[in-house]
């Protein structure tokens, strides 16, 4: 994995991560640099294991209510799987150095590693998604980093056909999630790979604080000028994020 930030900006705003690893054990845990790439625990980081018996309530808190709802919903079967394991590992915290993704190397590591310990899924509750082991290696692990498999971009109908593009998932790069309003349906597609691409330069450290000029893969040009809200318990983003209006961007 290359760990570079070539874009970094210190803003003070750290990345934050919050993980659930259903059925992970502690005992007999084994993290190799040359098989998991881990040469460290990020600073700032909590690793906590969990055990029904004394935990309980605090383990049914980080999946009940609406979110068990949803996960319940979208993966029925793996979500009634993994909520009845018994034992599990929550790794959350602000890191406290962000200046390349090393951190996100020891992280995805260490959860190869529980899962190399018979650990049976994983949440991400960043971006609310469930997956199982099997799913977390091949997306994670076996496969080079990729920023966009971090990140979730949801859509919503607001009026008269337009949609509202917002994501999820950049705190875990210490950057603004992305706002996008009033975007024509038939657009969808080019207002995407707009989003994508900060969501890659923002991976990288980047932070949008003029206009910026991307271009699209069908060959055309757009002109952003991302304005910044520093709202970070906005519920939609659960971070600080851009927004800005698909019509302004020509």
């Amino acid at each position: 994995m290359n760990c570079e930030r070539p874009y970094y900006r210190d803003l003070n705003c750290r990345p934050f991560l919050f993980y659930v690893i259903f059925g992970a054990k502690n005992a007999e845990l084994k993290v190799s640099r040359g098989r998991h790439h881990v040469n460290g625990f990020p600073d700032g980081l909590k690793l906590v294991f969990c055990d029904r018996e004394k935990n309980n309530a605090y383990m049914q808190s980080l999946v009940g209510n609406s979110l068990g709802k949803v996960l319940g919903r979208e993966k029925h079967e793996l979500f009634e799987m993994l909520q009845g394991t018994d034992k599990w590992a929550v790794i959350r915290g602000e890191v406290c150095q962000d200046s390349d993704l090393n951190y996100m190397q020891n992280v995805i590591g260490l959860i190869q590693a529980l899962i190399d310990n018979d650990a049976a899924g994983v949440l991400d509750l960043q971006i609310l998604s469930l997956y199982s082991s099997a799913e977390w290696s091949d997306l994670f692990f076996e496969r080079e980093f990729n920023p966009y498999d971090h990140v979730t971009i949801l859509a919503s109908e607001i009026q008269d056909g337009l949609m509202w593009l917002h994501t999820r998932g950049m705190r875990k790069f210490g950057r603004p999630d992305i706002g996008v309003w009033k975007v024509a349906q038939e657009e969808m597609e080019e207002a995407v790979q707009v989003i994508n691409q900060m969501i890659y330069y923002g991976s990288l450290g980047a932070f949008f604080d003029r206009e910026v000029k991307f271009h699209t893969q069908s060959g055309n040009t757009y002109m952003v000028n991302p304005h910044f809200v520093a709202d970070y318990d906005n519920p939609d983003f659960n971070n600080a994020y851009y927004c800005f209006e698909w019509q302004e961007c020509r």
